[in-house]
């Protein structure tokens, strides 16, 4: 059994979910695939870890930095490379590695050459938990949870949704659900949900105790479809303080029904047999 490791007001976020994901990987094969026999595309989870050799004492507890990853296999070559290529895109805008083993080994290696010149060292940790969170004939949504911590004051945690149509093999962005032009729509009635959700009047400003410029609402791209209405989920800094986390703003599919495309429909009656 794996343990997890501290670092001084950090806690890492991901590892309940990692244990249960070990848990039913220990599982036999027949029993995995039950476990997914539903799901339109058959997988399994993968697990890669690497551990740096140096080793940091912090006040007689010695530590040492890991990257830890979870994900799904698919057993589609195609669903899966085109997956795969967004696990690694994330993490680091600037820099392109052609796989997980390759973002594991340049981060141990950027610790290693770090720790050498700090005074003070820590242990990082690097954590990649994707999750395959609905499965159904015309719709894949991969969740991507990314947690790391690099020094400081506390570590970063984000949450990406990914969105594919596997029978295209593609990502499916928000205007195959929403067409261009009723996105304006579709921000109105979000922004009532979110003021109603926020207890906000409807004349209350959104640029003093919000991140939202010129005072104006907004969507993101970070969205994801579910049996109960379209998801969005804003990660910490992007619209609030660090210490808020995560906003999630549901529209429940029947305020948005005349601005779905037909394709959109057809993934929400999908998702809704489920319910």
């Amino acid at each position: 059994m794996l343990k997890t490791r501290k670092s001084p007001s950090v806690k890492p976020m991901l590892w309940p979910a990692f244990i249960l994901i070990l848990a039913a990987s220990c599982q036999s094969g027949t029993e995995q695939k039950s476990a997914i026999k539903s799901d339109t595309l058959h997988y399994s989870y993968e697990h890669y870890r690497v551990s740096s050799k140096e080793v940091v004492d912090n006040e007689g507890n010695k530590d040492t930095t890991y990257f830890n990853a979870i994900f799904p296999e698919f057993e589609n070559k195609q669903i899966n490379d085109l997956v795969k290529r967004q696990f690694t895109a994330n993490r680091q805008p600037d820099t392109q590695y052609n796989s997980i083993e390759e973002e594991a080994k340049a981060f141990i290696e950027t610790y290693e050459d770090f720790v050498k010149l700090d005074e003070y060292p820590r242990a990082w940790y690097s954590e990649m938990y994707a999750k395959v969170i609905q499965n159904t004939p015309d719709y894949l949504c991969v969740s991507l949870e990314l947690s790391d911590y690099t020094g400081g004051a506390h570590g970063n945690y984000t949450t990406l949704f990914f969105n594919y149509d596997p029978v295209k093999v593609d990502t499916i962005g928000l205007e195959k659900i929403i067409p261009v032009k009723k996105q304006a729509s579709l921000t109105k009635v979000a922004e009532q949900i979110f003021r109603k959700q926020e207890g906000l009047s409807p004349e209350q400003a959104l640029d003093e105790s919000y991140f939202f410029e010129d005072n104006t609402f907004h969507l993101n791209n970070n969205f994801s479809l579910t049996p109960k209405g379209l998801l969005f989920l804003y990660n910490v800094y992007e619209i609030k303080p660090y210490a808020a986390g995560i906003t999630k703003l549901m529209l429940p599919y029947a305020q948005i029904d005349s601005l779905m495309s037909a394709e959109g429909k057809r993934i929400r009656a999908q998702l809704e047999q489920d319910i």
